[in-house]
């Protein structure tokens, strides 16, 4: 290397220093910056856009979509003679109700010797609920029997029925519309029991189908109904005690079974029954505790034990068959109620017979204190007929829902009894009966 290659060198070396030297120096502490090379973005075919980038991609599932979370219906809570629960849309309803009767029984026989027969039962107790379900064309109804004069507890009503048109078609237990007295509910008559005509046309309930145009409510106008039921005489509601004897080698021996309402065999039995109606008659709900101008009911039914269609051990079928005609009207105006019913039975082969009731009601306080009056006649066994009069005080604090009914009665039998020869003295009466249904 020649001199002048050595100064140039040393020349270079000085003048790169003092470069170095004037830059500023980094603050204290902090790293020095580091330069990042740009990111190349290779070319593309397609026009930029705004859109938000896709979401990765999911792969396929058999499990199908899951359903929308239904909303809660809400439940009204309201009380319409019974507490009542009902959806919004009002397409479900129960009604839950419970319905008492507290009574104090005293008979006294006027057959020499006799005594004084006093008791306290409770005479009904009711366990009910009723609405409807899946819409107000489709009701139900179901009421318990809770011991009724100390009975079994059981079903007394349960039937559901849908709407058709105007009419209605119910299939169930219920009770039969024959006998206008009987169709009142056991909660909303004047005396503490029907008329002795009730047993003696065979009331009760039954199941079976039937069709009709809400009957029970008395519509205004025409009413009617038509069914087919199990039997003739009612009752299909009450308990019985099969029994079995065996002859043993020194006394017969039984065997008693479980109470059941199932029937061993049906009849069957048409029931059919017509009415009219003024506007604001309440034809199924005695005493007129709500007043006003004259309003009636009249009505006719009758009944035909079909006997399953057989002979029988009578000359021929239409002789072995079971008929029942009856024809009743109530009517109220101002606080007065009046009831009469006429009835005719055919049993088979045996000649027909005839029974009547009437009874007749006033509120001497409106709305509160009422006199009654009732007097009865039916048949009992061959020629014999018992006579049924009985009078009646009853003070009504909420209506047929909370009132307590008083009452005298006279029964007695006419005619001599066809094995002893003998007649029946008078037997008189006294009932209390306090009645609480909420």
């Amino acid at each position: 290397m020649t001199n002048l290659q050595r100064l140039a060198v040393v020349l270079s070396i000085v003048s790169t220093s003092a470069v170095a030297t004037a830059q500023p120096a980094p603050p204290p502490g902090d790293p020095p910056p580091t330069e990042t090379p740009p990111t190349e973005t290779p070319p593309s075919d397609s026009p930029p856009s705004d859109a938000s980038p896709a979401p990765p991609a999911v792969p396929p599932s058999d499990a199908p979509p899951a359903a929308p979370k239904k909303a809660d219906t809400p439940l009204l809570v309201t009380y319409d003679k019974g507490i009542a629960f009902t959806t919004a849309d009002k397409a479900f309803k129960a009604k839950l109700n419970l319905r008492s009767q507290l009574r104090f029984d005293a008979t006294r026989p006027t057959d020499p010797g006799a005594e004084f027969q006093n008791r306290v039962l409770i005479a009904r107790a009711r366990l009910g609920i009723d609405g409807n379900a899946f819409g107000e064309r489709n009701r139900y109804k179901l009421e318990l029997g809770l011991g009724d004069k100390g009975s079994f507890s059981f079903v007394k009503d349960l039937f559901v029925e849908k709407a058709l048109g105007s009419a209605w078609v119910r299939i169930g237990q219920w009770k039969r519309p024959f006998n206008r007295q009987e169709i009142v509910s056991d909660f909303a008559q004047t005396f503490t029991d029907r008329a002795n005509t009730a047993g003696y046309v065979g009331g009760g309930r039954d199941a079976g189908i039937a069709i009709h145009n809400d009957y029970e409510k008395s519509p205004a106008g025409l009413e009617w109904v038509v069914g087919v039921f199990n039997g003739f005489s009612g009752a299909g509601d009450a308990p019985s005690l099969p029994a079995t004897c065996v002859e043993g080698a020194t006394a017969p021996s039984c065997t008693v079974g479980s109470p059941t309402t199932v029937p061993s065999d049906w009849g069957p039995t048409v029931v059919g029954r017509v009415g009219w109606n003024s506007p604001d008659m309440k034809g199924y709900s005695e005493g007129d505790l709500e007043g006003g101008p004259l309003r009636y009911a009249v009505a006719i039914a009758y009944k035909v034990d079909l006997a399953n269609f057989a002979q029988g051990e009578a000359p021929s079928r239409a002789e072995n068959l079971s008929h029942g005609l009856e024809a009743d009207a109530a009517l109220k105006v101002q606080g007065f109620d009046l009831s009469v019913g006429g009835y005719l039975m055919k049993v088979k082969a045996a000649d027909a017979t005839y029974g009547a009731m009437a009874q007749a009601g006033y509120f001497v306080v409106p709305e509160h204190g009422q006199v009654a009056a009732r007097f009865a006649i039916a048949p009992t066994s061959g020629t014999r007929k018992q006579l049924e009069a009985r009078v009646a005080f009853t003070w009504y604090w909420e209506g047929h829902r909370w009132k307590w009914i008083n009452e005298l009665g006279w029964v007695v039998q006419t005619g001599t009894d066809s094995k002893t020869m003998t007649s029946d003295d008078p037997d008189y009466q006294l009932r209390s009966c306090a009645q609480l249904t909420f």
